[in-house]
């Protein structure tokens, strides 16, 4: 029991580790590439999770060969079009100057129900509003919208649109996020007669944010029931 227990904490660290190694992706966002690698390096650990009889050395190598791998073909792919085209494919436009391309949605084996879910999920209903639609190589879908469909911004408006910056998180449930304060360029000292003038501890707020506009509405912490 002892010895699975220690294999179990060993391969659940080392798959966290060679996760954070392939990079910063969901897993809507992987490359065919990562995401087989994905899946192997979960094989792979659960082996020997469940076969304590199985060398664990074997596994440890096993993972370590799939991330260096990995790591060995973004850089690949970086580096030269035709290796990245090779494993990743490239990028395919479905619509076309507002015209639906069928063979190549064929090609994909995309259906108009496929098509149109992305195209809610991009917040657009109407086909017909639709002047490219592209595939990306992680089978995310690329909306632009007709000229006459695009939302007024404030430069077409001839007004010019106000810098709010990045918002930072400096409290998160009832803490100080210390680390973030030099980042928002705001003190510790200022942050704490902001509380005091809306009369609330630090200790009662769930997220409060500040940034160029200020310190954003808090969003206090409910009672537990």
């Amino acid at each position: 029991m002892i010895t699975l227990l220690i294999r179990t904490f060993i391969l659940f660290f080392l798959a966290i580790f060679s996760v954070r190694m392939m990079g910063k992706r969901q897993i809507g966002e992987m490359q065919p590439t990562e995401l087989v690698v994905t899946i192997l390096l979960s094989e792979i650990a659960a082996a020997p999770m469940q076969d304590t009889d199985l060398p664990l050395i074997n596994s440890v190598l096993s993972v370590l060969l799939l991330v260096g791998l990995s790591i060995i073909t973004s850089v690949l792919s970086m580096r030269y079009g035709k290796f990245r085209e090779a494993f990743d494919g490239h990028p395919a436009i479905v619509i076309n100057n507002g015209k639906v391309d069928q063979k190549k949605m064929r090609d994909l084996r995309l259906t108009v129900q496929d098509l149109m879910s992305s195209l809610r999920q991009k917040g657009v209903f109407e086909l017909s509003q639709v002047e490219y639609a592209i595939v990306e190589t992680n089978g995310t879908v690329s909306v632009m919208l007709k000229p006459e469909f695009n939302p007024l911004t404030a430069g077409q408006a001839g007004k010019k649109a106000p810098d709010e910056g990045l918002p930072h998180l400096v409290i998160c449930d009832g803490k100080i996020l210390s680390k973030a304060l030099p980042k928002a360029d705001l003190s510790e000292a200022l942050l704490k007669k902001h509380l005091k003038s809306i009369g609330k501890a630090e200790n009662e707020i769930m997220i409060l944010t500040y940034g160029k506009q200020g310190f954003s509405k808090a969003i206090e912490k409910e009672d537990k029931q």
